[in-house]
């Protein structure tokens, strides 16, 4: 592609300037500007659910007096503090005024779980100011006096009981005005601080350049589509191989769309670390020549939580005093962050040290006040913990998915939940002396757990309606099948009925302690997770769902103990992806392994019309030495006979020029067979091996042997950390020899999407393993060559490499040299470092 260096992307007029008057719900007034006292509960993931509000609204709505109205729309134009303003809400029932005696009524509906006197007050006094806030304007629209009276009732209204607690207050609508206004300075005064830096980091981001002398191969072509989906909204998948530059070349022509189009706020998600890393050092290339952009980067909680990280206590309520007074506090930190160009987890920290403030709930806090958010896939996809703000329309955002191809694995897990038998009896032992309601509740499910598997056993004989699948994924031999029982259900008609009764039953008590201001004990917290999971998804369970039945006995016949698991597998989520997609103007979804095309918007939720680039890669083909070693057999049934030819293909590759090299392999326990022959062959070459469940401390060590002017040879797990989102340039990697075609370990779950793909006429076994395991590959492949200056090896070690399946699909740039035997393999090896 030619042009001018930093050219615009497009000819593009600047973005007109935005009315004047501020278009303010009711909703987001109160959430900013009324929030007072603890954060207790506020981000619990119980309570009454959505579907059960709606159905309480509605049956109140109907029971409304003759002459009421329901959902009655209040819109109201005002100025405030020389700000024009349009307020506008609906309140739940509206009672007219009937006579000269009787004011007019407003009347709002809560649903909780407690009677209202056992809420906390700051949840109280939140739903109390929308009700004034609607008062103030009903009056407005009707042009009340100060002096006129408005009655305003809250309806509590207790799902347990099934009872309805009115609350009735009386006030002169001067008091209303007087309290929205109040309300209206304190959001007013922070527009304009927010309306400001908006302004700042537009007009920054159209006199932005790109940020190199030049743009590489592919990267102006790439930045050019990337605008152009971000202008005119739409989807985009691109498969750009490794070393393009796909971080600032996607995040240049957003950032540009900022300045130059409607677009709001950008999303950027990537799974890993290291992708968080690559997306700070291009902001900080950036804010260098002169962009004011504004960058939260939300970390894991458990990684962030003041209390998780040993640096507060829980008080005896169980309760973080860094939730005490939260939003009385959160003002003064949300003015210090406003602006600042990186918000990284350490940042947040210090802030939230200072004011003694929740790290995590601050870092969510400032989510809306930032122009770029990078974060995990969970945040936006995920029902658990996704951050509903990303979801809603009031904002144009956009979001941009890195290392994409990871998306679809992860939105399975997302939408699918399990619980166990051991550990919900955990969990009731944990209850039994401090919590004895929650203690019985806890027990009840076990006892739910318990039936369903005896009903399955019952079932057994009857023919089942899905015995295709069954059959398919159950007779199969995998480790410790032994003492094990397996059943596999269709979710036709919903989920277990009577685990669902008792787990509703149990969230149900934990809901109480919280609405009271209490807390279930920390022990359960893991396990309250899982709970919430398992009523979330089995709420939205459909056709792409089963229901899979597991039971462990002991190998003793003597023994009572088992283990029981009920899982709810999503098989694709795909539906669920497209729904996240809708609330967002331009969806972009990058990777160096997106193919082929139709498997990945099959498994992603792509439209099948959106449009897909494939970008060449940017480096010179003589960089890579691509060796195909079809001699070998890693199967799982060669593997004994495979090791010796692995063990010599290692050395020869390592002796045809030592340096770092990594060998992927497809399990630990293969790696540790390899490892075994391999030290007892060559004592003389030290091993690293990457150890399962290794620490963060563990893999940076890991990571710290491969530098430049080293020695070292790993052995790792091929789809793994190492294998996927680190840049080893330079002479930090040399080489990967990789150990097989990736298949996903064969067990049920696989053989059902094996099955359910088959089922719909299509190759369910190219879906299951093959697709995912040359993903993984493709991956492990790609860490080789990272500049224009690397050079380095791949050997893939497999026959099955030679199929017409795996050469149909290689990158464009890979040009596979064949060698026979081990010889053939040293003799290409030196003639490739010897060029």
């Amino acid at each position: 592609m030619t042009g001018t260096l930093n050219a615009p992307l497009e000819d593009t007029e600047c973005r007109p300037t935005a009315e004047d008057t501020l278009q303010l719900s009711v909703g987001e007034l109160v959430a900013f500007a009324c929030r007072s006292g603890d954060l207790v509960s506020e981000h619990r993931h119980g309570g009454p659910t959505a579907a059960e509000g709606i159905r309480a609204h509605q049956r109140l709505q109907r029971k409304r007096p003759k002459g009421s109205e329901a959902e009655y729309r209040l819109q109201v134009e005002l100025e405030q503090d020389g700000q024009a303003v349009t307020l506008s809400g609906r309140v739940d029932i509206l009672h007219p005024q009937v006579d000269l005696h009787t004011p007019v009524q407003l009347d709002e509906i809560k649903t909780t779980y407690v009677p209202p006197e056992a809420l906390a007050e700051s949840a109280r006094a939140l739903h109390w100011a929308q009700l004034r806030i609607y008062g103030f304007c009903y009056g407005l629209q009707h042009q009340f006096t100060a002096a006129t009276p408005v009655a305003l009732q809250m309806l509590w209204h207790n799902l347990k009981d099934k009872k309805t607690y009115p609350e009735s207050r009386e006030f002169r609508w001067g008091e209303l005005e007087a309290f929205t206004r109040e309300a209206l300075t304190t959001y007013i005064q922070w527009h304009r601080r927010w309306q400001a830096h908006r302004h700042t980091v537009r007009a920054s981001a159209r006199a932005l350049a790109f940020p190199f002398p030049d743009y590489r191969a592919g990267q102006r072509e790439l930045a050019v589509a990337a605008y152009r989906c971000l202008r005119d909204g739409g989807e985009l998948v691109v498969e750009a191989p490794t070393g393009i530059g796909k971080t600032i070349s996607t995040l240049f022509p957003a950032i540009k769309a900022m300045g130059e189009t409607p677009l709001d706020q950008l999303v950027y998600l990537t799974a890993k670390n290291s992708g968080r890393q690559v997306v700070r050092e291009t902001a900080t290339r950036l804010h260098d020549r002169g962009l004011t952009l504004s960058v939260l980067e939300i970390q894991a909680r458990d990684k962030t939580c003041a209390c998780s990280l040993g640096l507060c206590s829980r008080d005896d309520a169980g309760i973080c005093p860094r939730t005490r007074n939260f939003f009385d506090r959160l003002p003064e930190a949300r003015i210090n962050l406003l602006g600042k160009p990186l918000l990284t987890p350490e940042v947040i920290a210090e802030e939230a040290d200072r004011l003694q403030l929740c790290p995590f709930e601050l870092s969510l806090q400032m989510r809306p006040w930032v122009d770029l958010v990078v974060c995990d896939f969970n945040y936006v996809f995920d029902p658990l913990v996704q951050m509903h703000g990303l979801l809603d329309s009031s904002r144009q955002r956009a979001v941009l998915i890195d290392e994409a191809h990871n998306l679809g694995d992860r939105a399975r897990g997302m939408f699918s939940a399990s619980l166990k038998r051991g550990d919900s009896r955990r969990a009731a032992a944990a209850c039994k002396g401090s919590h004895p309601n929650l203690h019985r509740a806890i027990q009840s499910l076990v006892r739910a757990l318990d039936k369903w598997v005896e009903e399955q056993r019952g079932s057994a004989e009857d023919p089942a309606e899905n015995t295709a699948e069954i059959s398919t994924a159950a007779n199969f031999p995998t480790e410790g099948t032994k003492n094990r029982e397996l059943w596999i259900t269709s979710l036709s008609d919903g989920a277990p009925q009577k685990i669902s009764a008792a787990v509703q039953k149990v969230l149900l008590v934990v809901n109480q302690l919280w609405e009271q201001g209490q807390q279930p004990p920390e022990d359960i917290n893991d396990w309250l997770r899982s709970l919430f999971r398992y009523q979330v998804i089995e709420q939205s369970v459909a056709e792409q769902h089963r229901c899979i039945t597991r039971v462990q006995s002991a190998s003793n016949p003597d023994s009572r103990w088992r283990e029981q698991e009920v899982e709810l597998l999503c098989l694709n989520a795909a539906t669920y992806l497209q729904q996240a997609y809708q609330a967002f103007h331009a969806v972009i979804g990058f990777s160096a392994t997106l193919r082929p095309p139709g498997y990945i918007c099959q498994q992603l939720g792509w439209q099948q019309n959106a449009p897909y680039l494939a970008l060449p890669s940017p480096f010179r083909s003589e960089q890579l030495g691509l060796f195909l070693c079809p001699y070998v057999d890693t199967r799982y049934r060669a593997r004994d006979r495979a090791g010796e030819h692995l063990v010599e293909m290692i050395a020869r590759t390592y002796q045809s020029r030592p340096g770092n090299y990594l060998v992927f392999f497809p399990s630990y326990r293969f790696l540790q067979q390899v490892a075994e022959r391999f030290a007892s062959a060559y004592p003389e070459i030290p091993l690293l091996l990457q150890e399962s469940g290794s620490s963060d401390q563990q893999r940076a060590e890991f990571l710290q042997q491969f530098q430049a002017g080293n020695r070292t040879l790993g052995f790792a797990i091929m789809g793994g950390i190492f294998g996927e989102g680190i840049d080893y340039v330079g002479e930090q990697l040399i080489g990967t020899i990789v150990v097989g075609t990736g298949l996903p370990q064969v067990n049920e779950e696989q053989e059902l999407l094996r099955a359910t793909w088959e089922q719909q006429g299509q190759n369910g076994f190219d879906i299951a393993y093959r697709y995912p395991g040359l993903t993984r590959v493709l991956q492990t492949a790609g860490r080789v060559i990272r500049t224009e200056s690397d050079r380095g090896v791949v050997i893939l070690a497999d026959y099955r490499f030679a199929d017409p399946f795996y050469r149909a699909l290689y990158p464009q740039h890979w040009q596979p040299h064949s060698c026979r035997n081990g010889q053939a393999l040293s003799d290409a090896l030196t003639r490739f470092w010897n060029e």
